[in-house]
């Protein structure tokens, strides 16, 4: 595959959440961004209506059904994509009333608010199926119910949530970097003042930092049982913050308690001791440290 599925997954939500921040048509439909995505991303119709259900499964997006599909009249159903995202959908409950308010105006020749057209057309919006009143009204009282949606559950909705349960859809194509930190100089072994600023902005660990949480990276890593490339990480104060440090330790300390469950763990049990030291070690050298500063 040319191009992983995260990377086209990513794509399509940052090509949605452009729009709704500052396109033309600020809220995609399924009639104009499908026929996009195929021609960028050279997939089927088929494939970019699976990628926008994943999206929406991820919490990345919701998927507002804005045209009910209707054999008997040849009406085909049409969907509209926003953003999942507490101050877009804001600009776009302020945008989508507005325009219910234009949309109503030239449809009864009369002025009404946002608030008020949703409360006289919502017990008959069966009626309005299919036509620019009808969506309209869809998108304002979906993104409505989406704004407090995301207030009751704001975690689900962060980008660590998102990325994580991302991952782990599409486990073999997660982030990969090699770890090459050793100083030339050095022998690999520098003090604490001198990593401190060693690590350069375009490094591959640095960049995938960047791109996922560093409390994420770890659980990768462990879940692969790949200690060795932890310790190195924490020897070069790749991951050198108290906090980071204590997640690891705990982190540790879980997976020490189920070494009766997992067979393939236990012939890692000196690693993971060895590591659990050295991270306890800089723990109590920056609490030192913090202590001694105050």
């Amino acid at each position: 595959m040319s191009v992983s599925n995260i990377k086209i997954l990513q794509d399509i939500a940052n090509q949605i959440k452009e729009e709704n921040a500052r396109g033309r048509e600020r809220i995609p439909t399924s009639e104009s961004l499908i026929k996009r995505m195929m021609t960028l991303h050279s997939k089927s119709a088929e494939d970019i209506k699976f990628y926008l259900d994943q999206l929406k499964e991820l919490h990345y997006i919701f998927i507002i059904n804005v045209v009910t599909s209707d054999s008997a009249l040849f009406v085909q159903g049409v969907d509209s994509y926003v953003y999942a995202d507490q101050s877009i959908l804001s600009e776009l409950k302020h945008y989508t009333e507005q325009r219910l308010a234009q949309v109503y105006e030239s449809t009864y020749y009369k002025r009404k608010s946002g608030f008020q057209i949703i409360r006289e057309l919502l017990p008959k919006i069966k009626e309005f199926n299919n036509t620019q009143l009808g969506r309209t009204l869809n998108e304002a009282i979906m993104i409505d119910e989406y704004i407090r949606l995301i207030a009751t559950n704001a975690f689900e909705y962060t980008d660590s949530w998102r990325k994580e349960k991302l991952y782990k859809l599409y486990r073999e194509e997660e982030p990969n970097y090699d770890i090459e930190y050793e100083d030339e100089n050095n022998g690999g072994y520098l003090s604490s003042s001198e990593r401190r600023y060693m690590d350069p902005g375009n490094s591959k660990w640095s960049k995938a930092v960047n791109q996922f949480s560093i409390r994420f990276l770890i659980r990768i890593h462990f879940r692969k049982y790949e200690f060795d490339v932890v310790k190195k990480l924490v020897q070069t104060s790749k991951i050198s913050m108290l906090d980071d440090l204590i997640y690891v330790r705990n982190l540790l300390k879980d997976l020490e308690k189920q070494l009766d469950r997992d067979t393939i763990l236990k012939y890692h049990l000196d690693k993971i001791i060895e590591l659990r030291r050295i991270t306890q070690a800089k723990i109590n050298m920056l609490r030192k440290i913090q202590q001694s500063a105050t």
